[in-house]
């Protein structure tokens, strides 16, 4: 997509979201400026108090490879994605019944790991190819069920409350889906 069809396409979807349509700038900003001045900022700081500028950097580096294999895992699934003909895939969406949808994007949500911001671009695609409001809403609230900590959650608090709770907010982002839809439905 070339930079003209993308300005458009913000363009549009700010009017559509009932904003004034963004003007493109026209100047490439210098991607660099900030990890310049973030990396200025730690050789400062490194000089009037190096063992806490290691202990931050250590931190930072410690986060990074946190956060470094969810961001990976979401690219390769925007990657997968655009894969996907829209044609076909809104094609599937619209004849599939909705609460396949729901159980679907329901059960990849729970899948799902990391900070969920991190996920924000992927939903975004699926919206541009046609997939409703309702099974986005799905997969982020049920991102809440966390699979890998449920043995520490049954831990702490019993089995049954583990199981409790893991259903009720599987159940719960069905109907969140149901009413998005229904809310989304009525504003358009």
């Amino acid at each position: 997509m070339g930079e003209k069809e993308t300005n458009k396409k913000t363009q549009n979807m700010a009017k559509a979201a009932g904003g004034s349509p963004v003007k493109p700038s026209g100047k490439k900003k210098n991607i660099w400026v900030f990890p310049a001045i973030v990396t200025a900022l730690y050789a400062v700081l490194y000089v009037f108090y190096p063992s806490k500028t290691l202990s931050a950097l250590s931190y930072a580096g410690k986060m990074a490879t946190v956060i470094a294999p969810v961001l990976l895992l979401v690219l390769l699934f925007i990657f997968l994605f655009n894969l996907i003909d829209e044609k076909w895939l809104k094609k599937t969406v619209e004849e599939s019944p909705i609460i396949l949808q729901y159980l679907a994007m329901a059960f990849f949500g729970t899948l799902s790991h990391g900070p969920i911001y991190a996920w924000y671009p992927l939903m975004g695609q699926f919206r541009e190819k046609g997939v409703p409001y309702g099974p986005i809403s799905v997969f982020l609230y049920a991102r809440g069920i966390k699979l890998s900590l449920l043995p520490m959650l049954a831990l702490y608090f019993g089995a049954g409350y583990a199981a409790a709770l893991t259903a009720s907010l599987a159940v719960f982002s069905i109907i969140q889906g149901l009413l998005v839809d229904t809310v989304m439905k009525n504003n358009a």
